[in-house]
């Protein structure tokens, strides 16, 4: 493992420690649909199945430390010459951090997030149904982005946000938009 991965698990291990002694008043569930769009040098890729699961527990006023997993898959499939040809790729992000949230209106609540984690990237190919090659690997990731959170009926609302991450590989860095929108539990 490396140096950047153990400092990103650590960090992590911080955060949800500190989620756990956060009283549960306030505490926020989330749940959604992702779609995440990746680009590194003029190349991109669209990932436009995904899921995402967020906590977070306040601490103060405004301030809430958030934790965060989240999955995307892209996959492809086509035939070349009555030979099938399959590719797939899953990004499995975790991630903690904090989130400001403005909760002055009770109609709306508009957050931003600073997040800090790892994305672990595979993928596989096939050829005629015989696997040709894959692989994975683990990257540190910065996440910021922000939203607005709706409440529905009681502690149940409806939230939408907008991300930007930097994956930091070996190499050249690659930049993610990622779009969540889904329900939010919180305890009142």
């Amino acid at each position: 493992m490396s140096l950047h991965v153990r400092k990103s698990v650590f960090a992590l291990t911080l955060v949800l420690g500190a989620m756990w002694a956060a009283p549960v008043r306030g505490q926020e569930l989330s749940f959604g649909y992702q779609v995440q769009h990746f680009s590194s040098e003029g190349d991109s890729l669209n990932a436009p199945l995904g899921i995402s699961l967020n906590f977070a527990a306040p601490t103060s006023g405004m301030l809430s430390v958030v934790g965060q997993v989240d999955w995307s898959r892209k996959s492809e499939s086509g035939t070349l010459f009555g030979t099938s040809l399959e590719a797939t790729a899953n990004f499995t992000t975790f991630a903690g951090g904090v989130r400001l949230s403005a909760r002055g209106n009770p109609s709306v609540t508009p957050f931003m997030e600073a997040l800090f984690g790892v994305m672990r990237s595979s993928g596989s190919a096939n050829i005629a149904g015989a696997n040709v090659g894959s692989g994975s690997e683990t990257d540190p990731v910065l996440q910021l982005g922000g939203g607005v959170a709706v409440p529905v009926a009681g502690g149940f609302g409806i939230f939408g946000q907008v991300d930007y991450r930097r994956v930091f590989p070996d190499g050249t860095g690659v930049n993610v938009v990622r779009f969540v929108a889904g329900a939010r539990l919180s305890a009142k």
